[in-house]
């Protein structure tokens, strides 16, 4: 594998370095290190032109960073780190106890100001410079504005330079700032420019006070570098040359990388360093794979960072970058998205025909956007159920019921009489009432839900999503509360009924629920046979707090269990004793998971060993080439939205083959309430 994802030098170490390594490990292997690396600390000093008290090292400056905070920082206390920058910073102050307020970045560099205004009240103040992963470094001014403010409200400024090697003198006023004596620490590492990261060794700089309290805590782990750290980073410091060196090839490298990218039309961040932030064509953690998987490249996907849509690629050599913006170009040309595996409409070109149909006209497309936003609106004001429950309402009533403003309901109401949904009435007092389409509409507004309030920033940002400038779960998002709550209304109206009558022939006395949500379903399966119990198996963590809270509010907590987790990540637990498990709406994402269908029902089938009966409700890819007539609702927004998640929609013959291939057998199929959605129920006999 080319090792593209951790910024290692690909040109080593100094000449000398490895053989001098090797003769200390031949003539003293059984001898402890100095624990206080003397030899080390001095020629540093020497190196930096600095006292020895003012030099602490560490086991690379990974552990320099824990060691500061742990000396400076408590319960109590501040620390402040940018947003998306290196987790090492949170994470230590977390193991101090130590409170994190984080600053965000601005336009992809570290922001100044920001940090300045945040360090009121604050101990330590982190500072990764040049930044990593975005490979942008501060000016001078801008460090000395943060050195200059963190001294007047008693913070210490850390500033984490182990890419300054590669960015020059010119941007090193922080050690400057050391040898005049300010309040200060620089954190430098030998395993970046210096080719030494197999070996672990990076130091501290700053006043003798600080440094004293570094190595305070330093001496509970008295050995933590070792001997042949000590002995490298030694014989590396006698080859200062060799830093202008890799420099300098470096520096030529990342611009004959930035010019291929440029070439593919690959966005990226300028850098400094031995790294470019990379805007992947598409999910970051899909291309990193695929990079992976095809073409044997290691990148760094920057999700974990808090930047999703973007991998950091490190400089590595000639040979090494013509072959990523090869292996970039190849993926670029054959996109093989997730979803052109499936059959819906993000499938493959030469998987599915689509047919001209009945045209909707300009004038109904344009009335039915505006017209949708409407039934959403009201939906979410509370107009529809009064509407629904008696012959008419008066205007008046509904303004009271929903706290509107009149105006504005009374347009909505007016938009919507034009549509056909409602009939306005004037008199003494002005009544609204439902059409029968408008009735119709209301048991079928789980569909707007779900499209208008969960999916319209996705629907919105289509060509952003499309081009690759904007990424699905990075700066574009659907909204999942509302998801959740359009398909409970389109649940409720459309498909319990179809639930209730299947089940009513079905006998189980414990039941599990995949994706159980809130736990609705399961307190409606065992809240009316005391002797039923259930189990809710739910990957998202608010979903299983809001489940554990309704059944114990039901008291059914003796009998209902809710396990937090992905079903198909229990490589050893099972649930004997469950006759039925229940899965609806959410089959597609499980085959998606693994991209094996027939593997997913084979698990769930370990999982669940006594289950003799499968109920599964899930929406399938419309037969679109067999469609005729006018396009039916919810089918093409929904596996248009699923496109652009990269989540491919199975056909129903690929269900039905999976079911097979698991030993189920199809019982009873019927049509699940929304178009192209099924009911199956299987039987393991």
């Amino acid at each position: 594998m080319l090792r593209l994802h951790c910024n290692e030098n690909p040109y080593g170490p100094p000449p000398g370095v490895i053989a001098s390594v090797t003769k200390e490990l031949e003539g003293r292997c059984a001898t402890y290190p100095d624990s206080e690396a003397t030899v080390l600390r001095t020629r540093l000093a020497e190196h930096l032109g600095v006292p020895t008290d003012m030099v602490a090292v560490g086991n690379g400056a990974d552990e320099l960073v824990l060691l500061v905070t742990l000396a400076s920082a408590g319960p109590g206390q501040t620390v402040v780190v940018t947003e998306s920058t290196f987790p090492g910073y949170a994470a230590s102050a977390a193991v101090a106890g130590a409170t994190v307020r984080k600053v965000p970045l601005l336009d992809n560099h570290v922001p100044a100001a920001g940090l300045v205004a945040e360090l009121d009240g604050a101990r330590l103040v982190f500072v990764c410079n040049p930044h990593n992963p975005t490979g942008t470094a501060l000016a001078p001014a801008a460090v000395e504005e943060i050195i200059t403010a963190a001294e007047r409200a008693g913070a210490v400024p850390v500033f984490d330079e182990a890419y300054m090697e590669f960015a020059g003198s010119g941007y090193e006023h922080a050690l400057d700032a050391v040898r005049a004596g300010r309040r200060l620490l620089v954190l430098r590492t030998f395993s970046k420019a210096w080719g030494l990261a197999a070996l672990r060794a990076g130091y501290a700089v700053g006043p003798a006070d600080l440094v004293a309290g570094i190595q305070e805590v330093r001496r509970a782990l008295p050995f933590n570098v070792n001997r042949l750290a000590q002995q490298a980073a030694v014989a590396a410091l006698e080859s200062p040359d060799h830093i202008d060196e890799v420099r300098e090839r470096n520096a030529l490298e990342r611009e004959r990388l930035c010019a291929g990218l440029d070439r593919l039309g690959v966005a990226y961040v300028p850098s400094v360093t031995n790294f470019v932030m990379v805007k992947t064509p598409g999910d970051s953690a899909r291309f990193t794979a695929r990079l992976a998987d095809e073409h044997g490249i290691l990148v760094r996907d920057l999700t974990f960072f808090g930047r999703p849509g973007q991998v950091r690629v490190t400089v590595g050599t000639s040979e090494e970058t013509d072959r990523f913006c090869e292996a970039v170009g190849k993926l670029l040309a054959s996109p093989n998205s997730h979803a052109a595996r499936g059959h819906g409409l993000g499938g493959a070109r030469d998987v599915i025909s689509v047919p001209t149909l009945e045209a909707v006209t300009p004038e109904s497309l344009f009335n039915g956007y505006i017209g949708a936003n409407v039934v959403f609106a009201l939906t979410r004001l509370g107009v529809w159920e009064p509407l629904s429950a008696q012959p008419a309402c008066t205007l008046d009533s509904l303004v009271t019921a929903t706290g509107t403003d009149s105006t504005g309901l009374t347009a909505m109401l007016r938009v919507a009489a034009l549509l056909g949904y409602v009939e306005l009435r004037q008199g003494d007092t002005q009544t609204v009432s439902l059409t029968e389409t408008g009735r119709e509409l209301v048991r079928m507004k789980g569909f707007f839900t779900w499209g208008v309030g969960g999916y319209n920033d996705v629907l919105r940002g289509l060509s952003d999503l499309a081009l690759g400038t904007s990424v699905f779960e990075g700066d574009i998002d659907r909204d999942g509360a509302m998801v959740a709550v359009g398909s409970g209304e389109v649940g409720r109206a459309m498909m319990l009924p179809l639930e209730k009558e299947v089940l009513a022939s079905v006998d189980f006395g414990s039941v599990a629920d995949l994706g159980c949500g809130d736990a609705t379903r399961l307190l409606r399966l065992c809240g009316g046979d005391t002797a039923r119990r259930g189990t809710g198996i739910e990957i998202n963590a608010g979903a299983c707090e809001q489940a554990v809270g309704r059944v114990a509010d039901a008291g059914l907590s003796d009998r209902i269990e809710i396990v937090h987790g992905d079903v198909l990540a229990f490589s050893e637990r099972t649930f004997p004793g469950v006759d039925l498990v229940s899965s609806f709406l959410m089959m597609h994402d499980l085959f998606d998971a693994t991209g094996d269908p027939v593997g997913v029902m084979k698990t769930l089938r370990r999982v669940f060993p006594d289950a003799k009966r499968f109920l599964i409700g899930d929406t399938v890819a419309q037969d679109w080439e067999k469609r005729e007539g006018p396009l039916p609702v919810f089918s093409a927004g929904f596996e248009l939205v699923h496109a652009f998640m990269d989540t491919p929609i199975m056909n129903q013959t690929t269900y039905e083959n999976a079911f097979a291939g698991a030993g189920l057998r199809v019982e009873r199929r019927e049509p699940l309430g929304a178009p192209s959605t099924w009911l199956w129920l299987l039987t393991t006999e």
